[in-house]
């Protein structure tokens, strides 16, 4: 499973042609966000101009219903707990820190986003730099 973390599923609801592209790569492939990621693109939306609000939320929904969505339950939080306990996570946000151990507690394989994986922690998944347009 290849996991697509809040800017990448950004740059897919803009339509940008990297996007396109990566959206093209992935055929055939497991696709998943987490309900985390999908909690920020509506803060997102609530925040957007009023006017578009609505139109935004459905691209979001089309969205949603194309991807496998993991969410953030016990098993998340036992990874989360055991990465708390062991490493050291100051500075690195709270949300981040639920996507990843989510992510791991999922079995998955891939995280694709626009951002660095968080220095000093081990995870077992493969992290891919996606490069936005405009980026």
């Amino acid at each position: 499973m290849k996991a697509l973390d809040t800017g990448v599923l950004l740059s897919i609801l803009h339509g940008d042609a990297p996007s396109r592209e990566l959206v093209r790569r992935l055929r055939g492939s497991e696709v998943a966000t987490t309900e985390l990621n999908l909690l920020e693109l509506a803060g997102l939306v609530a925040r957007g101009p009023p006017k578009s609000r609505v139109r935004r939320n459905e691209a979001v929904l089309r969205l949603r219903r194309c991807l496998t969505v993991l969410p953030f339950d016990t098993r998340a939080a036992e990874r989360l707990g055991r990465h708390c306990a062991k490493d050291d996570v100051a500075g690195i946000p709270p949300l981040v820190l639920g996507v990843l151990s989510t992510l791991e507690a999922n079995g998955c394989e891939e995280w694709i986003s626009t951002g660095p994986l968080p220095p000093g922690l081990r995870w077992p998944f493969k992290h891919t730099k996606f490069k936005a347009k405009g980026a």
